[in-house]
């Protein structure tokens, strides 16, 4: 590389001055947000995190370090997630592994592993009997390391039992090293298949909470390609014409899998919690359909209760 971004070539190179040219090269570069992946990738090419980078500002990269800088400064300049060139994504308060495999963990998926947190816990409250929750297509297996790691006692002790699924073996095994990674693997349920197509649950148990994060995108939204999208399987993107294919197909599956009294909360996207009120309406079982609001004010996960 030339021009802005040689100070991360030299041996002496500074982190102020590493952190100054690779912002300038990802702003060329399009970057939404070139001072934060600057930050972070010089950050993570001293192996710390940013706040030891701010305060640090003098400390100098290695030879070795700054090259390797140098080819994730072009990688992120060409578009590639900074989550898949660290290879993890700090999300609610865990560090989830993340690559190719799966999609990275948005900050709005936070607030669907509240609402499960939060319904799991007033059910244990509530109940006597064990309590099933299972999450479909869990992806890189946020959503279920963080119930995990929420419940690992319940779990233990038999009150509560996770499953996980997704019809991607290798989106699967991601999940599976997530669990191992924060010591949780063994007290979650894997199985791979199309929705609620996997056993993970001992027959005839059926969940009563199920959580899924489903593909929410319009075709055309996926074919753009815009940001990361580019890099993130297609596959967990694409929801059809309307973006709600797979939702549907969810939803006319409810009335035969989801327990009585049970609860289904799903991640939608802009626009789409009125099509699915609708699509609710219409099945062959009494249910109540609720919104919760992200930060926007977007109606970003749909809770359906069985009655």
């Amino acid at each position: 590389m030339t021009g802005a971004t040689e100070p991360m070539l030299t041996a002496d190179a500074r982190a102020r001055t590493l952190v100054s040219s690779v912002t300038e090269r990802l702003r060329t570069g399009g970057s939404p947000s070139p001072r934060l992946d600057a930050e972070l990738l010089v950050a993570h090419a001293f192996g710390r995190d940013r706040t030891w980078l701010l305060a640090h500002p003098d400390d100098a990269l290695a030879p070795d370090d700054a090259a390797r800088l140098a080819a994730w400064v072009e990688r992120r300049a060409n578009g590639e997630p900074v989550a898949y060139i660290r290879g993890f994504k700090e999300w609610l308060s865990l560090r989830i592994a993340v690559d190719p495999r799966a999609l990275i963990p948005r900050p709005e998926t936070e607030l669907l592993a509240e609402a499960a947190i939060e319904e799991i816990a007033g059910r244990l409250v509530r109940d006597d009997r064990p309590i099933a929750a299972w999450e479909v297509a869990t992806g890189s297996g946020a959503v279920t390391v963080a119930l995990a790691q929420r419940f690992r006692t319940s779990v233990a002790l038999g009150r509560v039992r996770l499953a996980a699924s997704d019809i991607s073996p290798e989106a699967l095994e991601l999940a599976s090293e997530n669990l191992a990674a924060h010591g949780l693997a063994g007290l979650v349920a894997l199985g791979c298949g199309d929705l609620l197509e996997p056993a993970v649950l001992p027959a005839p148990q059926q969940p009563d909470v199920l959580i899924a994060n489903l593909p929410y995108l319009t075709t055309e939204e996926a074919s753009a390609g815009t940001g990361s999208l580019r890099f993130e399987p297609r596959s967990a993107l694409d929801g059809g014409a309307d973006g709600l294919d797979v939702i549907r197909r969810l939803l006319a599956q409810l009335p035969a899998r989801l327990a009585e009294g049970g609860v289904a909360l799903l991640e939608v996207g802009a626009g789409q919690a009125d099509a699915i009120r609708s699509l609710v309406a219409d099945l062959p079982m009494p249910a109540e359909v609720g919104t919760l609001a992200d930060l926007s004010g977007i109606e970003r996960v749909v809770r359906i209760d069985r009655a």
